[in-house]
């Protein structure tokens, strides 16, 4: 059995040593590298959809206060520049979120159908106001989930 005072051991280990910090330094550099890039921009996404999310609902249930006195969704109360603010959140939203993720997708198409019923009128405001609680309620889990995802460091 040799010693392990041995010169020709004690290089070796030196160089398996550094060996592995070469190999492993550069991945986990890279891995937090990419996280301290990526969470400021997934937490910059987030902030934009809610403030955008937000611009839409409050303008949406300004076409119900609008429409209040008929009892029914009134299209001729909605005036020009409301309709083509919703119709720029509805665009801008479509762009923000991802098609292929069931939630985002089931957003954008109670966005849409928000906005249509805007269009068209002579919906119930109680269908109406729902579809917005609905919308209000799932655009809340899309950023639970992205925020935790920021958390987590999952990227």
């Amino acid at each position: 059995m040799q010693n392990l005072s041995n010169p020709e051991i004690i290089s070796g280990l030196s160089m398996l040593v550094a060996l592995c910090a070469v190999i492993i330094g550069p991945v986990v550099t890279f891995k937090v590298a990419k996280r301290q890039i990526i969470s400021p921009i997934r937490q910059k996404w987030i902030d934009e959809l809610r403030e955008l999310m937000s611009q839409f609902l409050s303008e949406s249930r300004k076409v119900i206060v609008l429409s209040e006195g008929c009892g029914l969704l009134n299209a001729d109360t909605t005036d020009e520049p409301t309709f083509q603010k919703l119709l720029y959140f509805e665009q801008k939203l479509g762009l923000m979120l991802n098609p292929n993720e069931g939630r985002h997708s089931d957003l954008v198409n109670l966005v849409h159908a928000i906005t249509d019923d805007v269009q068209h009128g002579g919906g119930n405001l109680i269908k109406f106001g729902k579809r917005l609680d609905d919308a209000t309620k799932l655009c809340q889990k899309i950023l639970k989930h992205e925020w935790e995802r920021v958390k987590s460091g999952d990227i």
